[in-house]
């Protein structure tokens, strides 16, 4: 018979396991020495990207990152850590841990994260949070797409007028010939 530790445990797995399933975004952080309100800060800049902090013993952790099939995500789980599910913007939740990161050194470290499946580790993180936000890129890619698109539209735009003055023309000069006969 399973004791109630284990059952507490087994249900923590299967929790996080679930939460994973749904958010697989996933950044591993070092949260040994963060204080109560120090982990609600966070936790409050992180609920603005829509993520989630969850401090985790290393144990469950490394039972939760197994259903992911990832190399090398066990060497990131060292001491008490906190799992940070992100949202829909995963540079936006990675902009939020350095951040938070940079004021609060000794008591946070970013050890690595899973995007779509990849083990990213610390510098890499890092890179992702300098990236622009998912909405600049987007708007940055449909201009690359509309520039081109617009020349096109202006070049017909200009043949069309072209077109309808040589019609104006012709249609002015055709009465003239017309009164002649």
């Amino acid at each position: 018979m399973a004791t109630v530790g284990q059952t507490v445990k087994s249900e923590i797995v299967r929790e996080l396991s679930a939460l994973l399933s749904k958010r697989p975004n996933v950044f591993i952080t070092a949260v040994s020495s963060l204080s109560a309100p120090e982990t609600d800060l966070l936790r409050r800049n992180l609920n603005e990207s829509h993520s989630q902090l969850i401090r985790v013993q290393r144990t469950l952790g490394l039972r939760v990152l197994s259903s992911l099939a990832v190399a090398g995500t066990g060497d990131l789980l060292e001491g008490p850590i906190g799992f940070v599910f992100s949202g829909d913007d995963v540079v936006l939740t990675a902009k939020r841990l350095v951040e938070f990161r940079k004021t609060h050194e000794e008591q946070l470290a970013i050890r690595g994260a899973v995007i779509e499946g990849q083990l990213l580790d610390r510098q890499k993180v890092e890179y992702l949070a300098h990236l622009p936000a998912r909405v600049i890129l987007l708007t940055q890619v449909l201009a690359t797409i509309e520039s081109p698109l617009a020349g096109v539209i202006f070049t017909l735009e200009r043949l069309i007028g072209d077109v309808v003055g040589v019609i104006e023309q012709a249609a002015t000069k055709k009465p003239k010939k017309d009164e002649d006969k």
